[in-house]
C-alpha cells in the first residue's frame, strides 16, 4: 500500500470542520456588511432621501452590525485556527493594511495640489481587494 492510497482515506478533523464553519460564517457575514453598506449608499442616491436627526444617525451607523458581527467571526476564525490558517490570515491582512498604507501615501501630496478628494470608500475598498488577494496569495504560497 503506497502513501498515496493512504491519503484516499483522510477525514477532515474536528478542527477543521470547525474552522470551514468558521470561515463561512465570516464570509457570510463580509458579505452582508459589504451589501449593507453599498445598498445603503444606492437607497441614498437612487431616492434622494436624506434622512435628517435620531434616524439619519441610526440608517447612517446600521452597517456597522454586520461589520461588527463580521469583525467577532474574523476573531473567532483566527483564534480557532491551526497555525497555519493563522499565517494565511495574518499574511492577508498585512497585504491588506500595507496596501492601504502605500495607497493613502501615494494620494496624499495629489489631493493637495490637483486631485480632487478621495473618499474613505474608495480607500476601504482598496484594502477589502488587497486583503482578499493577499490571503489567496499566502494560501497559495503554503500549498
Amino acid at each position: 500500500m503506497s502513501a498515496r492510497d493512504k491519503t484516499s482515506d483522510w477525514r477532515p478533523s474536528r478542527r477543521d470542520r470547525r474552522t470551514n464553519r468558521n470561515g463561512i460564517v465570516f464570509a457570510v457575514w463580509i458579505c452582508l456588511f459589504g451589501a449593507s453598506f453599498l445598498g445603503g449608499h444606492w437607497l441614498l442616491r437612487a431616492t434622494g432621501w436624506m434622512p435628517e436627526g435620531a434616524l439619519g444617525v441610526g440608517y447612517s451607523l446600521l452597517p456597522l452590525i454586520p461589520g461588527l458581527i463580521a469583525f467577532r467571526a474574523y476573531l473567532r476564525l483566527f483564534r480557532e485556527a491551526d497555525e497555519l490558517i493563522r499565517k494565511v490570515l495574518i499574511e492577508g491582512l498585512l497585504f491588506g493594511v500595507g496596501a492601504v498604507m502605500l495607497f493613502w501615501g501615494a494620494i496624499q501630496l495629489p489631493e493637495h495640489v490637483w486631485l480632487h478628494k478621495v473618499p474613505a470608500d474608495t480607500v476601504i475598498s482598496v484594502m477589502m481587494i488587497a486583503w482578499s488577494a493577499g490571503t489567496i496569495w499566502a494560501a497559495w504560497r503554503y500549498k
